[in-house]
């Protein structure tokens, strides 16, 4: 039997993972992160990537009259209802100690990000609520739909590729045979070749294609000097394709990975989950996760699929417009 797949939806599991692991809290169709706190959401990527195309609103005083400002503080007043909704729920719940983590299923307990920050706050000090709450809306946008969406890409460009589709299969072969157990943290550590396919998916197509920083000293180039004060903008996509990955840069070469001399000298060649202090918190977490969704999928499924059908489109995160399309099918045997 085989099935058309749309998959560029959220996965609905894994986007309940990161809230359970960050805030200590699970959230239904019902709950408050609901589809007005998605359209919120969605509607502020639009109105960043606006005022920046935009280049006369990027003076804060005609912005400030603009009814872009208007759509951007309608959007931040729900956004800000759902983290301090958060924020106040599991800061009473923590100052009534009803809240000691949560049981885990090896029977041990463990803290959420959140309840972690709330600690610190309490007991030292560290983080007023303003800090917490920007954590929390951190944490909940960057968490919500990035792993969902590289697992996405993931599953198209493997589904594109039979040949990398056989070399899982026969990975994970190697370490699970016909049991259909639960992956462990070994298994994720052993899982070498999976996760290679993951990076080279994450390097062809960062899902944040575009980053950018304040410098707050100046940065000296070769040619030119990066003056303090100023906004400095990095094409993500573009550094990834750069010549120093070598002259198949514009290639999908898993193996890429497996040998570190074919890579770039420079850590900071590879930018997905950004890099320097502002690195994403939550990139060992995403590893782990998506590897742990891709092992127990293509255990039991092959997926076809077409990446030269993909038509990309770029807001604050880069997504396919059409063409993203795949087919599962069931495993009958360990064949491939």
């Amino acid at each position: 039997m085989e099935y058309w797949l749309d998959v560029v939806e959220p996965y609905d599991k894994l986007s309940e993972s990161v809230d359970v692991t960050a805030l200590g809290v699970e959230f239904s169709e019902n709950s408050v992160l609901n589809s007005q706190y998605e359209h919120a959401v969605e509607q502020m990527f639009n109105v960043m990537v606006e005022r920046f195309q935009k280049f006369w609103l990027h003076n804060d005083f005609l912005y400030n009259w603009s009814n872009l400002k208007k759509k951007q503080e309608r959007c931040l007043k729900i956004l800000h209802n759902m983290s301090n909704t958060v924020l106040k729920t599991l800061k009473a719940a923590y100052v009534n100690n009803d809240k000691n983590g949560i049981e885990a299923s090896t029977g041990t307990k463990f803290k959420a990000f959140l309840d972690l920050l709330l600690e610190l706050s309490t007991e030292k000090g560290a983080f007023n609520d303003l800090e917490i709450r920007e954590q929390v809306d951190t944490m909940i946008v960057a968490g919500h739909e990035t792993s969902a969406n590289v697992l996405m890409f993931t599953l198209v460009m493997i589904g594109s590729y039979p040949k990398v589709q056989k070399r899982i299969f026969e990975e994970l072969h190697d370490f699970f045979g016909n049991d259909d157990r639960d992956v462990t943290k070994q298994d994720l550590s052993q899982l070498i070749y999976l996760e290679a396919v993951l990076k080279e998916t994450m390097r062809v197509y960062p899902l944040v294609p575009v980053t950018a920083r304040w410098l707050d000293r100046n940065v000296k180039l070769k040619n030119y000097t990066l003056t303090a004060g100023r906004t400095c903008v990095m094409l993500v996509y573009g550094v990834h394709r750069h010549a120093m990955w070598g002259p198949d840069a514009e290639e999908f070469k898993p193996e890429r990975w497996l040998d570190p001399a074919t890579l770039p000298h420079s850590p900071n060649a590879f930018a997905a989950f950004n890099i320097g202090r502002r690195i994403c918190i939550g990139k060992s977490y995403a590893y782990s996760s998506m590897k742990t969704t891709l092992a127990h999928l293509l255990r039991h499924y092959r997926v076809q699929a077409d990446h030269k059908k993909m038509i990309l489109k770029c807001d604050v995160l880069l997504k396919p417009e059409c063409g993203h399309f795949i087919s599962i099918e069931k495993r009958e045997n360990v064949n491939f």
